[in-house]
């Protein structure tokens, strides 16, 4: 979105255009605030946006105490938006809002104003997000505010949209850490994703790739609770038989590096669980093995304290 400097304007002079009426040419300065803003409807209805705004702008400017000002801010302001200045937009919903709080139009400028930072804001995840960020928050605020709006389902389609971009900005900079083994910096950009807009379309791609983190860490049991939860979270997921197969690789892998720790009680619980929940798992024969040396060592030492006592 541009950035709009805002400076205090002296009375607006008209006249230096003409609208043509049936009865001829008449300068806009001479017309009245009724025809005014008719006339400044007429042309937004048929999207010549320009033509409006300098109608609804002379009544304002020229007329503001009479009481239909907050329409005529109001159009101006959605003439703005319907032109694709969405800058302006923002600021004349802005205006109508500290100005003219107790209007009809109040509700429909708080939820107009935001969707102007919505479509103010490059669509691109890797650019500037930082007035997409204020679009978030004054959407989330119409809908608590605003509970009975007819915008409100609008309102949160827009919502969705704006996290749904925020995320997949936090994602892709997670992914940037994952590939360069700053493995920290990623995940927490996962887990930002994980916890702020579990929603979007990016909450299970970060969870499975936080997942895969640990496991890259060597942390088989964080990456096996991760894993687990990524099946009762998105249990329809693309990616279900993906992770199935990497839970049973971790509690594998779990087991054994607690056998080469020396922990071979906890080893030995750990494989015995992994034959019981994968007894067809690829790792089945080295499981079995290892729980034999495991029940030698524990036949030995059995042993040695017999002796011993």
């Amino acid at each position: 979105m541009k950035k709009i400097h805002l400076v205090i304007l002296a009375p607006m002079i008209f006249g230096l255009w003409s609208l043509t009426n049936c009865g001829g040419s008449t300068s806009i300065s001479n017309l009245g605030p009724d025809q005014l803003f008719k006339n400044g409807m007429e042309a937004f209805e048929k999207g010549k946006y320009l033509r409006a705004i300098e109608s609804f702008q002379t009544v304002i400017y020229n007329f503001p105490g009479e009481s239909n000002i907050d329409s005529a801010q109001y159009y101006l302001a959605l003439s703005y938006l319907e032109n694709g200045e969405e800058g302006l937009a923002a600021v004349e919903f802005n205006r109508l809002a500290l100005n003219y709080p107790s209007s009809e139009f109040f509700p429909k400028s708080m939820f107009y104003k935001a969707i102007s930072y919505f479509k103010g804001t490059p669509k691109h995840y890797g650019l500037d997000q930082s007035e997409l960020e204020i679009a978030i928050k004054q959407l989330e605020d119409f809908i608590i505010d605003f509970p009975e709006s007819e915008n409100l389902d609008e309102a949160r389609k827009f919502l969705q949209k704006a996290n749904d971009r925020m995320a997949h900005k936090y994602y892709e900079t997670g992914i940037v850490y994952f590939r360069i083994g700053a493995y920290t910096g990623a995940k927490k950009y996962f887990q930002l994703v994980i916890d702020d807009y579990t929603n979007s379309e990016f909450a299970s791609l970060a969870l499975y790739n936080k997942a895969e983190i640990e496991f890259k860490i060597r942390k088989y049991s964080e990456a096996k609770r991760l894993y687990e939860n990524f099946l009762i979270l998105f249990d329809s997921h693309e990616y279900t038989l993906k992770v199935e197969k990497q839970i049973i690789e971790a509690s594998y892998y779990d087991a054994l590096a607690e056998y080469e720790k020396g922990e071979f009680e906890s080893a030995k619980t750990k494989f015995e669980n992994y034959k019981t929940k994968f007894p067809l798992g690829k790792n089945i024969k080295e499981v079995n093995k290892h729980l034999d040396i495991i029940s030698q060592k524990s036949v030995i030492q059995s042993q040695v304290t017999d002796a011993e006592s």
